[in-house]
């Protein structure tokens, strides 16, 4: 006879966890309590580990450095994930269509989308999200907190993503090449319009 190697169910979504502790971890995106607070910033937070990963945006303290751009990093595992945009590789494929990622927890993340079920309601207004990311980037709008800054220039921005999109600008890095041309961008947003505006548009006149 098997055991369910996650027995500890949210009943208020679908997810599941192995350990009881996290279960109630957990728990807190559905109450919206925030009781960790940034003294930095002003930011509260469910759950003492986001505190602390939050708490790397306020130090320069970045000791893992992508031996292929130049970007560094204040954990190692972000740098393991960074590390993924240079391979290209998606391993992790969505068995409902056809989606496919780089990391299992961004498939994870995806499913739920096919659920359709809106779990994570905020507090301050009456929106409900199925994802807790798209939560948590809602919330912000409440805030109007920018925590994230760029310690070249003064600009600041509300999502970590975002600052990293905008340090591109003063690097000199051009990390993402087309396979065809080998014209090289500093964002793989723009390697992907390259394709479609240059390469696909020529194959389809052929």
């Amino acid at each position: 006879m098997h055991t369910d190697p996650r027995p500890h169910k949210c009943t208020t979504c679908s997810k599941s966890f192995k350990a009881y502790g996290a279960l109630r971890a957990h728990q807190v995106v559905h109450t919206g309590a925030k009781d960790y607070m940034c003294f930095t910033c002003g930011i509260a937070f469910g759950r003492k580990g986001d505190l602390n990963k939050h708490q790397l945006v306020h130090t320069d303290f970045r000791p893992h450095k992508c031996t292929t751009c130049s970007k560094s990093f204040g954990r190692k595992g972000d740098l393991n994930k960074h590390q993924l945009v240079h391979t290209g590789i998606r391993a992790h494929k969505c068995t409902t269509c056809s989606k496919s990622f780089k990391l299992s927890r961004d498939l994870n993340r995806h499913k739920q989308v096919h659920t359709g079920i809106r779990a994570y309601k905020c507090q301050t207004c009456s929106k409900s999200f199925v994802l807790e990311y798209c939560l948590k980037k809602h919330q912000l709008v409440h805030t109007g907190a920018r925590p994230h800054k760029c310690t070249t220039c003064s600009k600041s921005f509300a999502l970590k993503s975002n600052l990293q999109k905008h340090q591109q600008v003063h690097s000199d890095s051009r990390p993402f090449q087309c396979s065809i041309c080998k014209q090289s961008f500093k964002r793989n947003s723009h390697l992907k319009s390259h394709l479609q505006t240059q390469h696909q548009a020529k194959e389809n006149q052929k």
